[in-house]
């Protein structure tokens, strides 16, 4: 995993100190080696996190031709079957990422979809004079961009970006409305107006007269096969995928929340290595948040060398604004900064990369959400926002309307203003139509709308990426694996939610190999300490002083918003609070 950024001027105009700028931001991202691509129209830097070809692999890569030269951050899992399909390397690359120029000359930006792995990638055509910027499956790799007069900036982190494009930039109002709504910010929107993330699974081209998006992927193609996807198959799936993803020349260690996922995945990495994995998990003195000991049960039994991190209601206190001062995410909950501290200590352990469980909820219907929609309901509330976000007016996803009308309130008449036209409903969420949505049922469109708006943006994004990054720490994620998503879009929703409960097949699949205990414990969403409750008053004036100041929230709304508990699913407080210290963090106006 590596940072990339850099600035294509096709009139030949490159100020190559932007790039230089933007590239200075982000050395956590990329602290082993830097490399350059400078042509009279682009200027490119790469700050690599070596985990491949340490010692015969370099970036940029060019394909056979010339034609196509790459910088790429990220993963190629695949690597070795896709250079028996391309052909060899004339260079004798031996990064695996260095195979991306060849997908793209030998089957154009599609070629993208054949990648296992995650990866944000910078191809610039030499014969066009054109620039690609694309993102993995599952947008596992950030990538934003931004379209300044002639010029294109793009960064693989928000913030470098904004900081170093000298721009008058706003905060996009339709983006605050879909984390009040949802909760997160769906791609290609970010907080920042005329800033966009490239989406998953899709590829922005750029040229001297030209702006267009790709798609060359997208979730949700559902076949279920004529036979029953077997246990053995789901087995052998995630098998294969954590052994692609450790498999690297620096070691490999495993998140371990202590729910089914994280040791599903920790089991089959322990049953590959011949080493003790080492495991990291994070531990609270609240019981109601603590989950050590069924983390400290599945450690003993494969014999891992277990660490575990202390998070303490003062560590939310006095890391909280750290935390979102890094990322530049809107905040929901707290628990970002445990997963702050788990990635720092995973670094001072030496250890490079991890294995986690996200994703298996998405695909396999792990969530509470999934079991409803499984029962059979006579009627369901509808409404045409429904049908323009979502394609289908019977769907609402998360959001409960009831409650967006009066999250809007705590707005400043100008930030009302402003978002007339731009409500979040208004932009379709899902890369669906009406009639493919017609043709899902409402358990693979809950899915669908899962990956899109949750998994992408947050979990593996602000909740992902941006804390691991942060400690020059690289994610892998089996679930995500091509092997595991293909057999997830074979397998029938009834075997997925069997008697209300979700992933009924993988824990069929895992019975007798996770521990009992682990195996039928309800969910346990991570989460950690309530924020009110663990700051002191001055640092709570101080943060409603920002919220006031940002000028798109209403006098007191700090006092009257919802809290934790009662009938919200998040305490709104920390959105409020968290949106102003982005303003504040990168000088965003109305």
């Amino acid at each position: 995993m590596c940072g990339v950024c850099g600035t294509y001027s096709p009139n030949g105009q490159v100020d190559r100190s932007i790039a230089a700028a933007m590239h200075n931001r982000l050395v956590h991202r990329g602290p082993d080696e830097t490399y350059s691509l400078n042509t009279e129209t682009v200027s490119v830097k790469l700050g690599r996190l070596g985990m491949t070809g340490l010692v015969d692999g370099w970036q940029p890569a060019e394909d056979r031709s010339g034609r196509y030269v790459a910088m790429t951050n990220g993963e190629v899992y695949n690597a070795k079957a896709l250079r028996e399909k391309v052909g060899s390397d004339r260079q004798r690359n031996a990064v695996d990422v260095a195979v991306i120029p060849e997908l793209v000359s030998r089957y154009g930006i599609q070629g993208l979809g054949l990648v296992d792995g995650q990866f944000a990638t910078v191809v610039f055509d030499r014969a066009e004079n054109s620039l690609i910027l694309a993102r993995d499956r599952f947008g596992i790799c950030p990538l934003y961009y931004t379209v300044a007069g002639s010029d294109i900036h793009f960064c693989s982190e928000l913030k470098p970006l904004v900081q170093c494009v000298d721009q008058p930039w706003k905060v996009d109002i339709g983006a605050v409305d879909q984390y009040f709504s949802l909760g997160n910010i769906v791609a290609p929107r970010t907080l920042v107006k005329g800033v966009n993330a490239v989406p998953p699974g899709c590829a922005v081209r750029f040229g001297p007269d030209r702006q267009e998006t790709v798609r060359y992927w997208r979730y949700g193609q559902f076949a279920p096969a004529p036979e029953p996807v077997s246990e053995e198959a789901l087995r052998e799936g995630l098998r294969s995928s954590v052994r692609d993803r450790l498999h690297a020349d620096v070691e490999i260690g495993a998140y371990l929340s202590g729910g089914f996922d994280s040791t599903a995945i920790l089991m089959e990495s322990a049953a590959l290595l011949d080493r003790p994995v080492r495991t990291f998990s994070v531990v609270f003195d609240d019981p109601s948040l603590d989950e050590g000991r069924f983390q400290r049960e599945v450690a003993e039994q494969v014999g891992s060398k277990h660490e575990q991190i202390l998070c303490q209601p003062t560590d939310i206190a006095s890391r909280f604004e750290e935390m979102v001062r890094h990322c530049c995410y809107p905040q929901r909950e707290t628990y970002n900064v445990a997963a702050m501290m788990l990635a720092d200590t995973v670094r001072s352990f030496g250890v490079k990369g991890v294995v986690s469980g996200e994703g298996a909820d998405e695909l396999f219907f792990g969530y509470d959400s999934y079991a409803f929609d499984s029962a059979t309901r006579s009627t369901r509330s509808s409404c045409a926002e429904n049908e323009q976000a979502w394609g289908r007016a019977d769907f609402s996803w998360e959001v409960d309307w009831r409650k967006v009308s009066r999250r809007r309130e705590h707005l400043a008449s100008a930030a009302h203003e402003a978002l007339v036209g731009e409500e979040f409903w208004r932009t379709r969420l899902i890369p669906f139509s009406e009639d493919e949505v017609k043709l899902l049922s409402p358990m693979q469109l809950r899915s669908i709308s899962d990956v899109y708006v949750q998994l992408a943006g947050h979990l593996l994004g602000d909740h992902g990426d941006a804390m691991v990054m942060k400690s020059s720490i690289e994610g892998r994620y089996p679930f995500l694996g091509n092997s595991v998503v293909s057999l997830a879009l074979q397998t029938g929703d009834s075997a997925k939610v069997v008697d209300f409960e979700g992933k009924a097949c993988l824990k069929s699949a895992y019975q007798g190999v996770v521990p009992e205990s682990v195996l039928r414990r309800g969910k346990h969403g991570f989460t950690a300490y309530d924020l009110r409750s663990v700051v002191d008053e001055r640092t709570w004036e101080g943060w409603r002083g920002l919220v006031e100041a940002s000028g798109v929230f209403a006098p007191g709304c700090l006092d009257t918003a919802p809290g934790q508990g009662g009938a919200d699913k998040w305490d709104f407080r920390l959105s409020l609070i968290s949106i102003a210290m982005v303003m504040d963090e990168l000088a965003l106006g109305l």
